[in-house]
């Protein structure tokens, strides 16, 4: 299959980039991010969670960030409301004014020990929880419900996981109602073959492309391999962070210990997503249309660095010409 002539990348740092953050960064650095990823030309942008500050302190001020947000109707805002109180949390924003246009709120891994590891569910509670949240989001007007399929190509609590389970889990994700699906690497360990293989027998059964996303954690460097593998086979959706941030849950933020998701899975400096100012740029320079504008986006990376006081694992942003 030829690769798309356009594409949208979903910036996701606001949500999983920070969730992995040790410090708490402040309402208005958020919103600053934000603001500058729309001037850069991002259509689709996820926010934050409403998880449980006790969990996730990094997002004790998402109503407020949402509050503030332009209320741009060609920008998409997506939010993450894993359980019933986080989806009532949602609707409860909606009420006071907030713009949430898209709400991830399954993560379905396929591996049942990382299931119980990081949402204390097994997979059945998870679909049975999973049903109720989406028929409720439905009918409080949500029209975008997106379950996460996840650990599709291997766990770093279980290990190898059979795909035929993201088969399964993709089936029964449309059939309570999902109206997209999130598909996730969080292992980082998918070679383009078989990301390739994966999209084709999930495109061949699915072919809307709306329905489908792409969620790589670049742990071991192919997830720029992966996202063309994807294109290839017909995805058009991908998430991405900027300078490659994120990952699990912080269990420190601003030095006190806090629940997060337990003991951390990676002992390695990489664990976030596909860098976003990368993937923009090879895509650009390969004619696939992102809409995304590259010296900005560039830009809002460099600044990201200043604010969390460190370099990032972004190529593009870093380039610096001897003789400009």
């Amino acid at each position: 299959m030829k690769l798309p002539n356009k594409i949208k990348i979903m910036d996701i740092t606001l949500r999983d980039g920070l969730q992995h953050e040790e410090k708490f960064i402040p309402t208005e650095s958020k919103l600053y991010i934000a603001n500058r990823l729309i001037e850069a030309g991002f259509k689709s942008i996820e926010v934050g969670t409403f998880s449980h500050i006790k969990y996730v302190p990094q997002f004790k001020d998402i109503e407020e960030l949402l509050l503030a947000l332009p209320k741009n109707e060609d920008v998409e805002y997506t939010v993450l409301a894993l359980n019933k109180k986080a989806c009532e949390r949602t609707i409860a924003a909606i009420d006071k004014g907030a713009k949430i246009d898209r709400v991830l709120c399954g993560q379905l891994a396929t591996s049942e020990a990382y299931a119980k590891k990081n949402m204390n569910r097994t997979h059945e509670e998870l679909f049975d929880e999973a049903k109720e949240n989406v028929k409720y989001l439905h009918d409080n007007g949500i029209k975008k419900v997106v379950a996460n399929v996840g650990t599709i190509f291997g766990c770093p609590v279980q290990g190898k996981v059979p795909i035929e389970k993201a088969y399964e889990f993709a089936e029964k994700s449309f059939e309570i109602g999902f109206d997209e699906i999130e598909h996730s690497d969080t292992d980082g360990i998918a070679d383009p073959e078989t990301v390739y293989n994966y999209f084709s027998k999930i495109m061949e059964l699915y072919p809307d492309t709306s329905k489908h996303s792409f969620h790589v954690h670049d742990i071991r460097g192919m997830g720029m391999t992966a996202y063309y593998a994807a294109m290839k086979a017909g995805v058009t959706l991908f998430d991405t962070t900027l300078g490659g941030i994120g990952g699990q849950v912080a269990n420190i933020v601003d030095g006190v210990p806090v629940k997060g998701a337990g003991e951390y899975y990676f002992d390695t400096k990489r664990t976030g997503l596909v860098e976003t100012c990368d993937f923009v740029s090879m895509c650009n320079r390969m004619g696939i249309e992102t809409g995304i504008d590259e010296e900005k986006s560039n830009k809002i990376c460099q600044t990201l660095e200043r604010i969390l006081g460190r370099d990032l694992a972004s190529f593009t942003s870093s380039i610096k010409y001897v003789n400009q």
